[in-house]
C-alpha cells in the first residue's frame, strides 16, 4: 500500500467551488462587472486569480480590494453551507488506518485548517500544506514537493487525489501518481486528465481495494 497520500482540498474533500464562485461573483457585482457560470472554466485557466482576471479583461478594478470583499463573503458562506463531498470522510478514515495522509491545496492555511476542523477531519492528517506559501501555485508542483520533503516520503510511495487538470499536473510533475475525481461543478474542465492513474465520478468510489491495486498490493 501507498506510504502517504496527499489530498486536495476544494472541489475534492468539500463542496467548496459553488461558495468560492458565487462569494467572487458578488465581489465583482458590487464593483459594476458580472461573472457568469459560463466564465469560470477561463477563470481557472487563469489560475484562478482575481488580479490575472482583472489584468486580461482591462477592468479597473483594484484586485487587492475585491479579493478582501470575496474574502468576508466565503468565510460567510463556508459558515453557513459549506458541505463535504460524497464519500469524502469515509474514504479519509479508511486511508487514515493504513497510511499516512496529509493536505496539498491552494487555500490558505487557515481555511485549510477551519474546513478540516469544521467536519472532524483534521485528526486524520499529519500535515496541512498549502501552495499560497510557496514561490507558485498548481499546476507547478511546488506543493507536492514540499508535502514529499515535509513527509519524508519518495514521489513512488505516495499517491495524490486531485479533482482538477491543473492538480493532475502539478502531481505528477512531482513525480507523484495521480487519481482525479473531477468536480461536477465545472464540466468544463474535464476534457483531459490524461496522466492520471485513474478517473473516477465520486470518491465513494475509491475504496481501498482499488487503491491497493493503483499500487500493485
Amino acid at each position: 500500500m501507498f506510504e502517504v497520500v496527499i489530498f486536495d482540498l476544494d472541489g475534492l474533500l468539500v463542496d467548496s467551488e459553488p461558495l468560492q464562485f458565487r462569494a467572487y461573483r458578488e465581489a465583482f457585482s458590487r464593483n459594476g462587472v458580472v461573472l457568469e457560470l459560463s466564465d469560470w472554466p477561463e477563470w481557472h485557466r487563469l489560475e484562478a486569480s482575481a488580479a490575472r482576471w482583472i489584468d486580461a479583461h482591462n477592468l479597473p478594478l483594484n484586485a487587492e480590494s475585491i479579493r478582501a470583499e470575496k474574502k468576508n463573503l466565503y468565510e460567510a458562506l463556508i459558515e453557513n453551507e459549506l458541505a463535504l463531498k460524497p464519500g469524502a470522510k469515509a474514504l479519509v478514515e479508511t486511508l487514515a488506518e493504513s497510511c499516512r495522509l496529509c493536505i496539498a491545496s491552494g487555500s490558505r492555511p487557515e481555511s485549510i485548517e477551519g474546513c478540516l476542523n469544521r467536519f472532524s477531519l483534521a485528526s486524520h492528517f499529519d500535515q496541512q500544506f498549502s501552495a499560497t506559501q510557496l514561490p507558485r501555485k498548481k499546476p507547478y508542483p511546488d506543493v507536492y514537493l514540499e508535502a514529499l520533503s515535509k513527509m519524508q516520503v519518495l514521489p513512488q510511495r505516495a499517491l495524490a487525489i486531485e479533482d482538477s487538470v491543473t492538480g493532475l499536473q502539478a502531481a505528477t510533475s512531482a513525480g507523484i501518481g495521480c487519481v482525479v475525481c473531477p468536480d461536477s461543478f465545472m464540466p468544463g474542465l474535464r476534457s483531459d486528465f490524461t496522466g492520471a492513474a485513474l478517473v473516477v465520478d465520486s470518491l465513494e468510489e475509491l475504496t481501498l481495494f482499488g487503491l491497493e491495486q493503483l499500487d500493485g498490493g
